[in-house]
Parts: structure tokens; C-alpha cells; sequence
């Protein structure tokens, strides 16, 4: 059993879903109805709007901002900076470079970059 740790510098609202492993960082915020899998970083000043779903084994890194109900499926890493459109999905293992603005879809296995 891993533990969720969530800085006492963030804000996690109490009507989103946090799994075990996950760790949320300075001064992020993760809006209600949000589903955060296991193993995720959510890092500092990432924002996770509302009713984004994010799988296991994520990393969401330093001011990303994922609109919504956007969806990260599994493994992903999003970068630096990155803002995903509302209700745009990420595929599984899929990259997204640092400052890249993700307007549609991204296939599974897909890296972008800026």
C-alpha cells in the first residue's frame, strides 16, 4: 500500500478522487469531480480542471493545464507548461512536450512536441 500525499499548498477538492501512490505538489489544484489514478504526479502549479479523468502511472508536470473533462489514459507524461483542450483524450503512453497546446485527440503511443 502506497500513501496519496497531497501538499498542505495545493488544493484538492473534496468531491475529486485521489488514488493510492499519487502525489500532488506545491501550489496545484484539482477540481471537483476529478479522478486521479495510482502512481500520478500531479506536479507544482499543474491545474486538473473538472471532470478530467486521469489514469495510472501519470506525470503531469511544473504549470500544465489540463481542461474539462479531458481524459490522460495511462502512462502519459504531459509537459511543462502543456495545456490539453477540454474533452480532448491523450492516449496511452503518449508524450506532450513542455509549452504544447494539444487541440484534438492524441493517439496512444504518440509524442508532440512544441
Amino acid at each position: 500500500e502506497l500513501p496519496t500525499v497531497i501538499s498542505p499548498k495545493s488544493v484538492a477538492s473534496q468531491h475529486a478522487t485521489l488514488s493510492e501512490g499519487t502525489i500532488v505538489m506545491h501550489h496545484s489544484l484539482i477540481n471537483a469531480n476529478s479522478t486521479i489514478g495510482a502512481n500520478c504526479i500531479i506536479n507544482s502549479g499543474a491545474i486538473i480542471e473538472h471532470d478530467v479523468r486521469i489514469l495510472d502511472h501519470c506525470h503531469i508536470a511544473t504549470g500544465a493545464l489540463v481542461n474539462g473533462g479531458a481524459t490522460i489514459e495511462e502512462g502519459c507524461f504531459i509537459g511543462s507548461g502543456a495545456i490539453i483542450r477540454e474533452g480532448v483524450t491523450i492516449g496511452a503512453g503518449s508524450i506532450i512536450g513542455a509549452g504544447t497546446f494539444i487541440m484534438s485527440d492524441v493517439p496512444k503511443g504518440t509524442m508532440v512536441k512544441k
